[in-house]
């Protein structure tokens, strides 16, 4: 039989999370020829699922924004959203629960949220539209200037239009002081600055441009869910890979990225096989990559004592709960905050500590999909933001007694007897992140999104050091989450095949399109 890739470019990509499936998708596009590994049996990292007992459990991401991307990915492969995914709309947004008792959901339309406001805090209505009269042009420039250029160049950061686009974006004080410009009520002041955990930041230290996340939830694309869960998304990937003729090879561990004369040629896996490809794209951690995977002569700047100083996020304490009793309490996505939330943040990102009152999300997906649990049953998705694996923490002995104390506050919180309905059960921590998904630290989240740790400053797609090699994911340039993650795979894939000057109308043309899709 003739092999359909004879002739082909090959490229390897390591690791098969939202970055990797995302640059591995484009490239098949393309018509390269596409391997991507996998050490664990299921594809996704941390955008995967536990699947046990006919339960479906989202590991990491639940909270899906800028629905504009997913589209402009399926267009960009000539392909329908609607063929591999069914997005349902969330409305309410969220429940947000304050330490005393009062609750605020914002929904999807303006005047739903004016009126939410109106309710807690009339005089802070006015303040409200003001943000987000202010945040929209910011929003554009992140986007165009930032969050879409690769920007792995010194010349694609000094030049006059992204020195102005920085200054545009007005990112030299935090979110919450920035929203305390606009609003003094301090429940409003949490609900528009919280959105910094989705980056494991704490919004009393990340930079003021991520306000911009309250912005996109509340005034453009609203919150969105994938039936079957964020799982759905990686699962879409796969399926598009596959049926461009891309190859994924799971429980294939890669130990090593071969590097002969400065130029990326090949991997080498746990089995001690080597393989040879034209380019080699990392989707593994970035810190864990330059670690373990490049060889020290290769790895520049990034020496193992620099990435032990650079910035990491939190960590998470993870609870994936089976049920058989539905809480009312709860809304697909739910967040108990703290009486001290300031307090609780300190004692994470400033002591490096476990907090006393843990602020806890809740994810519920089978308030709006069934499928996802065995008839009559439900999902508690608990997320506790914690201290990665830089504190002093003995998880051997600290799970039990911290779990103890989650339950007994979300079963205060109005899970009453949740105990008693536990059916399923699966704990991760810090080090089972590390290990599970190669998370330097145990950072769930990756390198922290500091000012000096974004953009430029940001690692780069591309190698400064080897050629042909290629970096993709949370931990380098543009950042975290799931959307622009996927923004980071396609901005890949169009270097790499600028690298190697072949055609790419449809790439191209999508990021066109996206421009002119976020411009109304």
């Amino acid at each position: 039989m003739k092999n359909g890739n004879a002739g082909k470019k090959k490229v390897f990509i390591v690791g098969s999370g939202a970055g990797g499936l995302s640059t591995a998708v484009h490239l098949a596009h393309q018509g390269w020829d596409v391997t991507v590994f996998e050490k664990e049996a299921t594809a996704g990292g941390r955008l995967s699922a536990i699947e046990e007992k006919g339960y479906t459990i989202d590991i990491g991401p639940t909270i899906l924004m800028m629905d504009d991307v997913f589209h402009q990915f399926f267009r960009d492969v000539d392909r329908k959203l609607e063929d591999y995914l069914e997005l349902i709309r969330v409305d309410p947004l969220y429940r947000l629960v304050y330490h005393d008792g009062s609750v605020l959901e914002p929904c999807n339309d303006l005047k739903s949220n004016l009126d939410e406001i109106r309710r807690i805090s009339p005089d802070d209505v006015d303040g409200y539209l003001a943000f987000l009269a202010q945040i929209n042009k910011r929003y554009q420039v992140a986007r165009e200037k930032f969050i879409e250029k690769p920007l792995h160049k010194l010349t694609h950061f000094m030049n006059f239009d992204t020195l102005w686009g920085m200054y545009q974006l007005k990112t030299l004080n935090h979110m919450y002081d920035d929203i305390a410009r606009f609003v003094k009520d301090e429940r409003l002041r949490i609900a528009l600055t919280f959105q910094a955990i989705y980056l494991g930041l704490s919004p009393y230290q990340a930079p003021s441009i991520y306000t911009l996340i309250a912005y996109v939830e509340h005034a453009l694309s609203g919150v969105w869910y994938p039936k079957g869960g964020m799982n759905a998304i990686s699962k879409a990937m796969v399926k598009l890979l596959e049926e461009f003729g891309g190859k994924l090879l799971r429980k294939q561990e890669v130990t090593q990225i071969l590097i002969e004369n400065g130029r990326a040629c090949g991997v080498r896996l746990a089995s001690g096989e080597e393989m040879r490809a034209d380019v080699v794209v990392s989707n593994v951690d970035f810190p864990t990559t330059m670690n373990k995977m490049v060889p020290e002569a290769y790895r520049g700047k990034y020496t193992p004592a620099k990435l032990a100083r650079m910035h990491n996020t939190c960590s998470c304490f993870m609870m994936y709960l089976g049920t058989d009793k539905k809480f009312d309490c709860l809304h697909t996505h739910t967040i108990f905050f703290t009486k001290s939330y300031q307090e609780t943040l300190h004692q994470i990102y400033e002591q490096n500590r476990m907090p006393d009152d843990p602020a806890i999300y809740v994810y519920a997906p089978t308030t709006v999909d069934d499928s996802v649990a065995p008839p009559g049953k439900h999902i508690v998705y608990v997320l506790v933001p914690v201290p990665n694996m830089t504190a002093d923490v003995d998880w051997s002995k600290e799970v039990g007694p911290f779990r103890e104390r989650v339950l007994d506050k979300l079963e205060r919180c109005g899970l009453t007897d949740l105990r008693q309905h536990i059916e399923f059960e699966r704990i991760y921590t810090p080090p089972i992140f590390e290990k599970k998904f190669n998370t330097y630290q145990g950072a769930t989240f990756g390198l922290a999104p500091t000012l000096f740790q974004s953009a430029y400053f940001r690692p780069h797609i591309q190698s400064d050091q080897v050629s042909n090699l290629y970096f993709v994911g949370a931990s380098t340039h543009p950042g975290g989450g799931v959307p622009v993650v996927i923004v980071s795979g396609r901005m890949v894939a169009q270097e790499i095949i600028n690298e190697w000057g072949t055609a790419s109308v449809n790439i191209a043309k999508g990021a066109t399109a996206l421009h002119q899709s976020t411009a109304h």
